[in-house]
C-alpha cells in the first residue's frame, strides 16, 4: 500500500503532463489510501506512545512517520485551498503563497516516503521472495541486487541535480521547467532514480543501525 501511495504521489508530480482534473483525482485517490493503510496499522500508533525499550531505530521510525503525517496534512489542506476542480465550490480563495507551499510538501513527502520504504525494505523484500517462491537468500541473488541498487543510486544522484529536487525542497523559485512533450517518460525516470536513491541510503543506514557490533555513540 506504501509503494502504491508512494507511486500516486510520484504521479501527481507531473502536474502540466496530467492537467489539473487528473492531478486532483490522483492526489485524492492517494489520500483514500493513506486513510486506509493508517487505519489498517492504528495498534501501531498506540504502541510508539509506550516509553522504554525503543533502540535508535525504534526513534528514528517513530520521527519519519511523524514528520511523513505533517507534510501530508499540509499538502491535503493546501490542496483543498488551492484546488480548481473537486472542491473549487468551496468558499476559499486561493494564494500563490498556498500554491508554493503545497509543491513545496509534495516534494517533501516524496523524499519521506521514499525513506520510510527504504526502513523497511527487508521486510518488503522478505514479502517479495515469498511470494515469489523464490527460497532462502543466496549470494549471487544478493549482489546482483546490490550492484542494481547501486547504480539506481548512482543515477538518482545525477537525477536529484536534473530535476532540481534540492531546489524544490527549499521552495526555491527555478527556471527549470520540465518539457512533457518531448521527455515524459525521462521525467518519470529520473524522479523515480531519486526515489531509489533514497529508498537505497534509508535501507543500508537501517542495516548498519542494526549491526550488533556497531559502535556506540
Amino acid at each position: 500500500m506504501n509503494l502504491t501511495a508512494g507511486s500516486l504521489l510520484l504521479a501527481a508530480l507531473a502536474y502540466d503532463w496530467l492537467g489539473n482534473l487528473a492531478h486532483e483525482l490522483i492526489g485524492t485517490a492517494m489520500f483514500g489510501l493513506l486513510i486506509a493503510h493508517n487505519t489498517f496499522n492504528r495498534r501501531w500508533y498506540g504502541s510508539a506512545t509506550r516509553k522504554g525499550g525503543r533502540d535508535l531505530r525504534g526513534w528514528l521510525n517513530i520521527a519519519t512517520i511523524a514528520t511523513l503525517a505533517t507534510a501530508m496534512l499540509i499538502l491535503l489542506i493546501t490542496s483543498i485551498i488551492i484546488s480548481r476542480s473537486l472542491f473549487s465550490a468551496l468558499p476559499i480563495v486561493s494564494t500563490f503563497g498556498a500554491r508554493l507551499l503545497h509543491a513545496q510538501a509534495a516534494y517533501w513527502a516524496l523524499v519521506i516516503v521514499a525513506i520510510h520504504v527504504g526502513m523497511r525494505w527487508s521486510m518488503i523484500m522478505t514479502s517479495m521472495r515469498n511470494w515469489l517462491r523464490l527460497g532462502s537468500p543466496n549470494a549471487g541473488r544478493t549482489w546482483v541486487l546490490r550492484i542494481v541498487a547501486l547504480s539506481i543510486a548512482a543515477y538518482g544522484v545525477h537525477s536529484w541535480m536534473t530535476v532540481g529536487t534540492g531546489s524544490r525542497l527549499l521552495a526555491e523559485m527555478t527556471m527549470n521547467f520540465w518539457n512533457f512533450e518531448k521527455a515524459a517518460l525521462r521525467f518519470f525516470l529520473h524522479q523515480g532514480a531519486v526515489v531509489g536513491l533514497l529508498i537505497s541510503v534509508a535501507h543500508y543506514t537501517t542495516v548498519w543501525l542494526q549491526r550488533p557490533n556497531r559502535p556506540k555513540q
